[in-house]
């Protein structure tokens, strides 16, 4: 019915450090020194998986359920951790072939430029709410004019919101 080794057996291969063998009833040991090489076209694990090591692959990894990366996920200069994604260099691009949603239960949408807090959209009693956060610090629209860059409008906040428009204002009664 085939070779039987019992706990203590092993099959060993150019020196005791490479061997197969099965100290339980329930574990089987393949060890080597140096690598294990499986060829074949398709390895099926059935069970967990546990890799102790880093693991690389040559090709693309495809998953048919949720990978779970509970210490954070660095891919190419992007690192996922927690509530933070974080890009280590240039600008960021979110192309979508729809709509782009900011949904904030807080209600607010927060805007910041080297950790200062500068400016918020947000709702309030949904009225919406266009609001610069730093002290006396004005909100300027700016827009193109036959391709210059304009400011046609400058609310001041420094003078309880001011308002100077560039050019004529039309008024309907």
């Amino acid at each position: 019915t085939g070779l039987l080794l019992n706990g203590n057996m092993v099959i060993q291969f150019n020196d005791a450090s490479q061997n197969i063998g099965a100290t339980s009833n329930a574990i089987l040991d393949i060890n080597a020194t140096d690598e294990i090489e499986l060829n074949a076209t398709a390895i099926d694990i059935n069970g967990t998986c546990d890799v102790s090591g880093a693991f690389t692959t040559g090709s693309t990894i495809v998953s048919t359920g949720k990978i779970t990366a509970d210490a954070g996920i660095d891919i190419d200069n992007f690192n996922i951790d927690g509530t933070t994604i974080a890009l280590s260099s240039g600008s960021l691009t979110i192309d979508v072939a729809a709509d782009i949603t900011l949904d904030a239960d807080g209600g607010t949408i927060l805007f910041h430029d080297g950790g200062t807090h500068f400016g918020e959209v947000g709702n309030s009693s949904s009225d919406f709410v266009i609001k610069s956060a730093v002290s006396d610090k004005d909100i300027i629209i700016k827009g193109n004019d036959g391709g210059s860059t304009i400011t046609a409008l400058t609310l001041d906040m420094s003078a309880a919101g001011a308002a100077t428009f560039n050019n004529d204002v039309t008024a309907f009664s």
